[in-house]
């Protein structure tokens, strides 16, 4: 699967939200060519709004597949799941997947022990010379 427009998405990816482009402005006083140049601003902004939120969903799909059978169970088992999977909404979805990575089954007892414990974890994986 490859994503259109990979950069809006690594972006809201970035900043936890969705961030939609600029609306072009038309001044009130335009000329024809003004006015054609804002429709074709706006037709691509649309397609762009369009792909941004396909690839966001599609997002979700594989964020959701690549999860481990205890990871996907205790997401899928949290309170906001369930309008989640119907808005398919991938940055709250990866905010879960955080929480649950940080908190562990300690329902947010020790959370910055876990948080410290996690990037440990992640610190400590050994690479071999062949691996990338």
């Amino acid at each position: 699967m490859q994503f259109k427009n990979g950069t809006d998405v690594t972006k809201c990816i970035l900043y936890e939200k969705l961030i939609k482009p600029e609306l072009p402005t038309l001044q009130d006083e335009h000329t024809v060519h003004e006015k054609r140049v804002w429709e074709y601003q706006m037709g691509e902004l649309t397609k762009t709004e369009r792909v941004l939120e396909t690839n966001l969903c599609n997002l979700f799909m594989v964020v959701i597949s690549l999860c481990d059978t205890d990871t996907k169970n205790q997401v899928e088992s949290m309170e906001e799941y369930p309008d989640l999977e119907k808005s398919l909404d991938s940055l709250v979805l990866l905010n879960l997947i955080k929480k649950y990575v940080y908190t562990g089954s300690m329902n947010n007892l020790n959370k910055r022990h876990n948080k410290a414990k996690a990037h440990l974890n992640l610190m400590n994986l050994h690479q071999d010379r062949i691996q990338p």
